[in-house]
């Protein structure tokens, strides 16, 4: 056979297949310049040298590339398979007309070589140029000021055509396995195979059912968010597992036990729905799983991202509500080989509340007091830093323990907690505690009053307030022999809240801010060694959330974008698939006596119930998944749980119109195939 012939029969079959082969072009094209801008962006030096959020930003980026780059070996490689069914009685009739396999394989091969140069060449252009603009926007979202220059990632470059690369081969090779190991008569068969009446799979449907319930109940009952994070990956896996299980063998017991009630099944309507939906069901099942999982992924991350970035000054307030916290070492609590640095500690604490008086006229201070902060573990009635108790039963709860002297606490919120030598009140959140007495570290303490605390917190808590600095003193020992130490731990701090003063406005006030806090640093580099201070600022706080929840915004519009283009995609194919399996049907029903227009409405009704049952499905996942999102929401310190209710309620009236949209305009396409 002429050498020739090969370039031009593939070109030939891409443009004779357009109707399938350009919609898979351009994804490709797409998947890999959203590949390229990512990764570009990732390491685009401009991000990390901005500022805010400058150090988390790029973090942020590396994970979506790293998705990004799964999700495109996985669905390229599902939508290249859809196109060899639909070419596999193609492929058979050039074998039975004397082309051998070899032959056809090099026709596939310049084909897949052909769309990989397309898909390289076009995606790369997109990339590039749409990189900056993605930047620009990036900068935007962070409220960072946009530089000058184009930026192009050699590494990015190099990254995005080895994994493109390999894919396209991998594909190819998928590709000619299945030419070489199938015969001519099967290749003709090849788009119809699976007419049968599909059998009833009971195991597949009860593990189906089982997998989603459940995910369901991880996802329901999970209390702590710091176990949450953990659990959403299992429950996802689970949840996917029993999706696709339902769907494609659920969906068929389900259609069959309505086939066997005959009052319903034997009626013209319901007779050609539901028969044609078992057909429909077991060749799209995966198709309509991968279009509900898609769906679902969609409006996860655009109602929790959107949520996180509408909601972060709100998340500062809750988690930072002072525009400047300096914490130090209380000078009475110092270990036994740090004595020599106690005036030191002193001096430093002296100089700190001098440098506040100093400011009293721009600066407010909300709070200047003692205070101990840990973590440990809780059994219900005792709380160590061990993870077992002196009987050596795990204390299988984690929390978060902050010491408080009830004096200071009365003086700022105008409580009135009065307590004895060997008593404490606790303020609880996560847990419940009722019992008379309490064992701190190894120290037994008679609790006075429980309060609830109405507060989502992060870990379950316990905020212990006790009777002054030397319970606290006496406590911090404690904790010191409970961790296996013989010297005193130093854990009592001393904690100044400051505000700049309303009247200053905000500009004035930051530079307050700035100047208080370079001066107070000074001071503390003067005390020499043995003093230990940490800093924080709201203005930085904002900034590194801003760096998380506007990435983490960014990342979800960009692999929403990207699902959402999955999906479409997956829907253009069903439909095509569809409207050349119902061309024959269309006309067997219409020669059986059913008018033309009887035999759409039959076969539009089936396939608008099977072409909503993902969203409808989707929409049932988000809702169960809204605890568990909303407990690892709570880990990136987000707590308004009413502006994520309405996220998720916009984002999925906004996902539906546009999956009816995508339906309408993929339905013309089904309807132009099926009419002819």
């Amino acid at each position: 056979m002429n050498n020739r012939l090969y370039p031009r029969l593939a070109a030939e079959n891409i443009k004779r297949n357009g109707k399938t082969y350009i919609p898979y072009i351009i994804t490709c094209i797409l998947t890999v310049a959203m590949f390229y801008i990512i990764s570009s962006l990732s390491l685009n030096p401009g991000i990390e040298n901005m500022g805010r959020g400058g150090n988390v930003m790029p973090v942020v980026l590396q994970l979506g590339s790293v998705v990004t780059g799964i999700f495109a070996v996985i669905f390229l490689f599902y939508t290249n398979s859809f196109l060899m069914k639909r070419r596999k009685k193609e492929f058979g009739l050039y074998n039975i007309l004397g082309m051998g396999k070899r032959h056809i394989a090099k026709v596939v091969s310049l084909e897949t070589l052909y769309v990989a140069l397309i898909s390289l060449v076009l995606g790369f252009i997109v990339g590039i140029a749409l990189d900056k603009l993605l930047y620009m926007l990036i900068l935007k979202i962070m409220d960072s000021k946009v530089t000058l220059g184009f930026y192009i990632s050699p590494v990015a470059v190099i990254s995005t055509l080895m994994l493109f690369g390999i894919l396209f081969f991998v594909i190819l090779l998928n590709s000619l396995r299945q030419i070489v190991l199938t015969n001519p008569i099967e290749l003709l068969k090849g788009g119809n195979v699976g007419e049968k009446e599909p059998k009833t799979k009971w195991i597949i449907t009860f593990l189906g059912i089982i997998a989603l319930a459940a995910g369901y109940y991880m996802a329901i009952t999970v209390e702590n968010p710091a176990m949450a994070i953990g659990l959403f990956f299992i429950a996802v896996i689970l949840v996917i597992i029993g999706t696709y299980m339902l769907f494609t063998a659920g969906s068929i017991f389900l259609l069959k036990a309505l086939k066997k009630k005959k009052s319903y099944y034997y009626k013209p309507k319901h007779f050609i729905s539901v028969s044609g939906m078992i057909y429909r069901m077991k060749q799209n099942a995966v198709g309509l799983a991968n279009i509900c999982i898609l769906s679902t992924m969609v409006l996860v991350m655009l109602s929790c991202t959107s949520a996180l970035v509408i909601g972060v000054e709100d998340a500062i307030k809750t988690n930072h509500p002072f525009d400047l916290t300096v914490t130090c070492y209380h000078p009475y609590a110092v270990n036994e080989e740090n004595k020599d640095n106690k005036d030191n500690n002193i001096n430093a604490v002296k100089e700190i509340e001098r440098i506040i008086q100093a400011y009293s006229d721009r600066v407010e201070e909300k709070g200047n007091y003692y205070t101990m902060y840990l973590t440990g573990f809780f059994d219900g009635k005792a709380a160590s830093s061990q993870a077992a108790n002196l009987d050596g039963e795990p204390l299988s709860t984690n929390i978060d323990v902050q010491v408080v002297l009830a004096e200071e606490h009365n003086r700022f919120s105008g409580d009135n907690i009065t307590l004895d030598d060997d008593e404490v009140s606790l303020l609880v959140s996560g847990l419940t505690f009722d019992l008379p007495a309490i064992n701190l570290f190894g120290k037994e303490f008679k609790v006075k009053d429980v309060y609830k605390n109405p507060e989502m917190q992060v870990m379950p808590s316990i905020t212990v307030f006790v009777k002054d600095i030397k319970a606290m003193e006496e406590l911090n020992t404690y904790i010191s022999l409970d961790q296996g130490r013989i010297e005193e731990t130093n854990l009592i701090n001393r904690v100044f809240n400051l505000d700049v003063i309303d009247s200053i406005g905000e500009e004035q006030g930051g530079k307050v801010i700035d100047e208080l806090y370079d001066v107070i640093v000074k001071a503390l580099e003067y005390t020499e060694a043995g003093f230990y201070a940490q800093i924080s600022d709201k203005a930085s706080v904002r900034d590194d959330y801003m760096g998380l929840y506007g990435g983490l915004f960014f990342l979800g519009a960009f692999l929403g974008t990207l699902f959402i283009m999955a999906t479409i995609l997956i829907i253009y194919y069903k439909q095509i698939s569809e409207g050349y399996e119902d061309q024959t049907r269309f006309e067997i029903m219409q020669k059986v006596g059913m008018s033309k227009s009887e035999v759409r409405s039959a076969i539009h009704s089936q396939v608008l119930c099977v072409f909503f049952l993902p969203l409808i499905t989707a929409e049932i996942h988000t809702a169960f998944a809204f605890n568990l999102v909303l407990k690892c929401m709570n880990v990136l310190g987000f707590v308004n749980i009413p502006l994520y209710v309405t996220c998720t309620l916009i984002s999925f009236l906004v996902f539906a119109v546009m999956y009816v949209i995508i339906y309408m305009i993929t339905a013309k396409t089904y309807y132009k195939i099926v009419s002819k």
